[in-house]
């Protein structure tokens, strides 16, 4: 989805209304399209004691005019709201008077400098609509204290199009800016909501759909790569035939594990199953005992090893052998220090198979760079922040100060000629040709270990059902982050194991035919 500056926001909405789509109109949808994301994701991430009550913040702009718009239609459904008002509604002007004065006269409207304490107390959500994308500059107050309170609180948070305090265009917080569990944005995400600050101010992000048209979307410029949203993820997958078989859905085969690291193959092997992946062989070591329970549709092969434990010279013919007939390889979650892995590596990237390169595969290939060269297929790499350094240097990148996750995923992909996945808050996809988007999906829950070894697994059962690596790259991070959202249960209790189980329900998320 093309991210825009504010300045391209509001000349967007603009020629909307030029178009015949009133700003009444704009932040009628703006607010009735937060309301429902808003609702369906409380209701699929927090348990019903938490969200008995709503406390929404309404500030002096259009953000506040579509606070009203919430607080109207939270007040149709039944719940229980309360408005804290910077301004009386009288005070404001134009399309946010207009809504405002719709709120229902059973909704009470406080104007205050100070949240009441019992509004922020467990049971509670907060709406953030203070403050807008046409904030800038130094906090005032009230705001300070308003958005201290918000923080301090513990209290789920949703933030309506940004998090107020936060620059639009910088993603960087005056202060105080409001840390939210969830942003809906209008429209389309502003530039510094993809920020890493933007980010981590953000928390999950939605997108509401406006309904301008395309042909006056298309008018605005894009600002810097674009994001991975929901309706992009929805747009790349298909519908299964109806005669699908096992054999039509690809063969993914696994390569991995070692003496020392035995759960992360099968972890890929989950990812790989959950993502639709007809057939899955997972290939260890002879001497790597899996102390995972394995499931029985996976099918294992255990190679000749180095002697230690790890894949050597003596397994390359059997790598050879199995990757007959296979549609896609995952090579090197737990694969460990192997001493001859980079004869295994050179044996696995000259199978011509879409390849996905992961863990201590990739310190294997920033060795030995000419390899990705020698690639006849689709090939994604997925380093985390230390790995991609390992890389930068293997492969002769410079990325000049201050180039950030965006620049060296950008490097990488261009010296290497393959997809990089750059895993992490806002996780970056770049490919050779120039294209950048940064995910919007996932949480603090990712945070464990394996649950990049889930991601390769994903990664590997795209490619293998016939998806190019920048479709797969992006579609797999979404759907990956996404299952560490849809689940129950505090974000510090979710296991790798976990994220491969809740998978279907992402998928489900996005496309439930898929």
């Amino acid at each position: 989805m093309k991210v825009v500056t504010v300045e391209g926001m509001r000349a967007l909405d603009a020629r909307a209304s030029a178009a015949g789509i009133s700003g009444y109109t704009l932040m009628e949808r703006a607010g009735r399209g937060a309301l429902s994301l808003m609702l369906r994701v409380l209701e699929q991430r927090l348990p019903s004691w938490s969200r008995q009550a709503f406390t929404v913040l309404a500030g002096k702009g259009n953000n506040g005019g579509d606070a009203y718009v919430v607080a109207r239609g939270l007040a149709e459904a039944g719940q229980a709201v309360v408005v804290y008002a910077v301004c009386a509604p009288r005070e404001l002007s134009g399309d946010a008077l207009a809504h405002a004065t719709r709120l229902p006269s059973a909704v009470q409207v406080h104007v205050v400098d100070e949240i009441p304490a019992a509004s922020l107390t467990p049971g509670h959500v907060v709406v953030d609509g203070l403050l807008g994308t046409g904030f800038r500059g130094a906090l005032r107050p009230p705001y300070v204290r308003l958005l201290a309170q918000v923080n301090a609180s513990g209290c789920p948070v949703v933030a309506l199009d940004i998090p107020s305090g936060l620059d639009g265009d910088t993603g960087q917080g005056a202060g105080v800016a409001i840390r939210a569990d969830w942003t809906i944005t209008m429209g389309l995400p502003k530039q510094g909501l993809l920020t890493p600050s933007g980010l981590c101010h953000a928390g999950g992000l939605r997108c509401v759909d406006l309904g301008i048209p395309e042909s006056l979307l298309a008018t605005v410029p894009a600002a810097g790569p674009e994001a991975v949203m929901l309706s992009d993820a929805r747009a790349l997958v298909q519908r299964r035939a109806r005669d699908a078989y096992k054999g039509s859905l690809g063969h993914v085969l696994v390569i991995g594990g070692s003496r020392l690291y035995s759960g992360a193959p099968f972890l890929a092997a989950g990812g790989a199953a959950r993502a639709g992946a007809g057939l899955v062989t997972v290939a260890i070591p002879a001497c790597c005992q899996p102390l995972c329970a394995v499931p029985a549709a996976m099918m294992v092969r255990r190679l000749a090893d180095d002697g230690r434990g790890c894949f050597g010279r003596a397994s390359t013919a059997d790598i050879a052998a199995l990757a007959g007939g296979r549609h896609a390889i995952v090579f090197g979650p737990g694969l460990g220090e192997a001493a001859e892995g980079s004869d295994v590596l050179a044996q696995v990237v000259g199978c011509g198979l879409p390849l996905v390169i992961d863990a201590d595969g990739l310190r294997l290939l920033a060795a030995q760079p000419s390899l990705a060269l020698a690639a006849r297929a689709a090939m994604v790499l997925t380093p985390h922040v230390g790995e991609m350094q390992v890389l930068l240097r293997g492969f002769g990148c410079s990325v000049p100060p201050p180039g950030g996750r965006c620049e060296q995923a950008q490097a990488l992909a261009v010296a290497s000629g393959a997809v990089v996945v750059l895993k992490g808050p806002g996780t970056v996809v770049a490919s050779p040709d120039g294209r950048l988007a940064v995910n919007t999906s996932g949480s603090p829950g990712l945070a464990t270990a394996g649950t990049g070894d889930v991601l390769a697994g994903v990664l590997g059962a795209l490619l293998g059902q016939g998806l190019a690596g920048w479709d797969a790259a992006r579609l797999g991070v979404f759907v990956h982050g996404l299952a560490a959202e849809v689940g129950p249960g505090a974000e510090r209790s979710v296991t790798a194991d976990d994220v491969v189980e809740r998978l279907a329900a992402a998928w489900t998320e996005i496309s439930p035919l898929a």
